[in-house]
């Protein structure tokens, strides 16, 4: 099993100095356990220059029902961005693909100088409805184009306010705000550097003392509360942590916290359903794990790249893709409308459905023949269009909700089979 690292000397991902207010930058409830929503640690990015958050709604995450913020609705999405961005800054968004009012930036009435918000209001989100809800950012004008130029540091921290303005539920500002109101942490910066699976995040305690019983309040909340808080989720690992472990250490000896998170197991399924080499990696053809999705059109892609292949079975040195097989339910067949291959250079090109026996729930994408410097040039993708009313979770025969795709070779003995979500 892989394990992921985070190194943490009394702080978690972002820090200023106490006399600050911390993100966003108000006096709100801010703890996740006094809310029911929250969003996925991994963003999509469906199109140029957009990015999507999705909404989870969850009545265990809140310790106490009877809190105020544990009743709420959700109104705005604020993204803790540079000051630089606000020049020039424009931008549209949508929730589940209906217009929202204008994202801004600014900086909050009681924000220092250098802390500023992008805020995406108008949600009209309330309740279990909210779960699973897309909200999608499309950046249209200024000079940060993307989220990691948004964003003052390699991790984005996102605030899910309330129509009152009482509550903004914050996964990173969690743990670490009552150690900076009571004067514990006293400095800190937004700098985090990465090194392998190792993040790196640093602040100062007032006193060794303090930062001691800090450590142990932290340890106290075991790992369910401390690890998956720093990694941003609670509840079933994120795909894109699939077979690692996580944990959470301090660098610092006075301080000696570790502390092990969950084993993220890979999912599995049943599937391909022919016996060949299922094994990721056993070929240098790989899809990506993250299904982007246009939401005007109700299409749905997912990418293949190349890589090295680990292993040293025969499959290593397969050089060609013939085909793709994706688990998706035969008996709803008709709700797709088209399947599509794209390239980077604008071509296109389509297939026709193509299924296996009845019962085994096989979309065939025949005829790819791609070479492994053919797909690291093109950069294809391979798309599926439904009609109205019909997601790729809707059409996926796994009733996790996964996306299974297999690579098959020419002769059909190599079939590296992906999930995507």
């Amino acid at each position: 099993m892989r394990r992921s690292a985070v190194a943490l000397a009394l702080l978690a991902f972002a820090a200023a100095a106490s006399a600050q207010l911390q993100f966003p930058y108000s006096g709100c409830t801010k703890a996740l356990s006094k809310s029911k929503y929250s969003v996925k640690p991994v963003t999509t990015f469906p199109g140029t220059n957009t990015i999507c958050w999705t909404v989870q709604y969850s009545d265990p995450q809140c310790a106490n029902p009877a809190e105020e913020c544990c009743n709420t609705d959700l109104h705005k999405l604020q993204l803790d961005v540079k000051p630089s961005c606000a020049t020039g800054f424009k931008a549209t968004a949508t929730v589940n693909g209906q217009g929202t009012p204008a994202p801004t930036i600014y900086r909050p009435p009681n924000a220092g100088s250098d802390q500023f918000v992008l805020s995406i209001p108008g949600l009209g989100l309330n309740g279990p409805s909210a779960n699973g809800a897309s909200i999608c950012l499309t950046l249209t004008g200024g000079s940060c184009m993307s989220l990691a130029a948004l964003t003052p540091s390699p991790v984005w921290s996102v605030a899910l306010w309330d129509d009152a303005h009482q509550c903004c539920p914050d996964v990173i500002s969690e743990l670490f705000a009552p150690y900076f109101e009571d004067g514990t942490i006293i400095a800190g910066t937004n700098s985090i550097t990465c090194n392998g699976n190792k993040i790196t995040a640093c602040a100062t305690a007032f006193s060794k003392e303090l930062g001691s019983k800090m450590a142990d309040e932290l340890e106290a909340l075991g790992p369910d509360a401390l690890v998956t808080a720093v990694f941003g989720f609670s509840g079933d690992c994120p795909l894109a942590l699939a077979g690692y472990s996580v944990s959470v250490t301090s660098t610092n000896e006075d301080c000696g916290i570790f502390m092990a998170g969950p084993a993220c197991a890979p999912p599995t399924v049943d599937f391909p359903k022919c016996p060949c080499n299922s094994a990721q990696g056993s070929t240098p053809f790989y899809m990506d794990n993250a299904v982007t999705v246009d939401e005007a059109a109700n299409e749905y892609c997912v990418s293949v790249y190349t890589a090295a292949a680990v292993g040293g079975s025969h499959c290593a040195g397969a050089t060609i893709l013939k085909k793709a097989e994706f688990y998706f339910d035969y008996a709803k067949r008709w709700r797709m409308t088209a399947i599509t291959l794209k390239y980077n250079t604008g071509a296109k090109a389509t297939r026709s459905q193509s299924w296996g026996k009845v019962g085994d729930n096989t979309l065939r994408v025949y005829d790819l023949n791609w070479s492994v410097a053919q797909v690291k040039s093109l950069a294809p993708k391979i798309c599926f269009t439904f009609k109205s009313g019909t997601t790729i979770e809707d059409f996926t025969a796994d009733p996790n909700g996964f996306v299974w795709g297999t690579l098959f070779d020419p002769d059909q003995d190599c079939c590296p089979t992906f999930p995507a979500e």
